[in-house]
């Protein structure tokens, strides 16, 4: 597994780099019993389309996500948790209403 911790947002260089150490890793480092490699992208900020673009259809190697620059309070851990009860008990929403 490859990690990358970008300090800002996340940009197509950031995931076009992941691809490459991938694919070196993959074909030159991997032996042929290990599973496939895995990278992983940080930034503080995500573009969710610029990792859809940048990415291939059919990926499966390259995750890229958004971490949180704080930890969130009791305060705003409590009212998540509420939610995704909330969304648990009722189902999620269907968009109809």
């Amino acid at each position: 597994m490859l990690v990358d911790l970008e300090l800002g947002k996340l940009t197509h260089q950031d995931l076009g780099q992941m691809q490459m150490d991938v694919n070196f890793f993959d074909r030159f480092q991997r032996a042929k019993h290990e599973a496939k490699i895995i990278g992983i992208v940080l930034g503080s900020e995500k573009n969710d389309a610029t990792a859809k673009i940048t990415l291939p259809a059919n990926n499966e190697q390259i995750l890229a996500a958004r971490y949180p620059m704080y930890l969130p309070t009791e305060e705003e851990l409590r009212a998540e948790r509420a939610l995704r009860l909330a969304v648990d008990v009722k189902g999620p929403s269907d968009g109809k209403g």
